[in-house]
């Protein structure tokens, strides 16, 4: 477990407890047509702490039944990707995304969570022999989530909409 030593803000990491976590995962591809590429994966977890005593104001609390932070009940991403080829050496790719982040927690205690959001994401880039440009944007909607918390009750928020490019060579 980690844990918040203050005032030093250092987090340490305790063994202690038991919990018990069961899941799946999937994932889809499929090409229905030349150059096209579908994805879709799906995971799901159902964890909680079988025992999980820490102290705390000088008390012992009991976290049985608690659910595990930064470990979210579900995720799921459905993708489409088209790769157009203009030519021998050069292909035009259209990527979209949906993403899905099931119910988060941030603390032991279960106290600082974040319920499930989606985000969406695209890419547009091109590709000549060893070179590659993109242009991108993530979280198109600007949805506000939590990306991380912490047990003393800060969280830090997810990026909004962020556009960018990249360019990049192979050797």
């Amino acid at each position: 477990m980690p844990s918040l030593v203050l005032p030093d803000a250092i987090t340490i990491t305790k063994n202690t407890g038991q919990l018990s976590s069961k899941g799946m995962e999937a994932e889809l591809f499929a090409i229905p047509v030349k150059g096209l590429l579908l994805q879709y994966s799906f995971g799901a977890t159902n964890a909680s702490f079988d025992k999980l005593d820490l102290a705390a104001a000088g008390k012992n609390v009991n976290l049985a039944g608690k659910r595990p932070i930064f470990t979210p009940s579900s995720t799921s991403l459905l993708a489409a990707q088209y790769s157009y080829p203009v030519s021998s050496q050069l292909k035009i790719i259209l990527r979209g995304e949906w993403k899905y982040i099931g119910t988060t927690f941030f603390d032991l205690a279960n106290n600082i969570k974040q319920s499930p959001y989606h985000l969406l994401n695209a890419k547009l880039g091109m590709e000549y022999k060893k070179t590659a440009l993109s242009f991108w944007a993530k979280n198109l909607t600007g949805t506000k989530y939590i990306s991380y918390g912490y047990d003393f009750g800060a969280v830090h928020l997810g990026d909004p909409a962020i556009f960018g490019t990249s360019f990049s060579y192979q050797f």
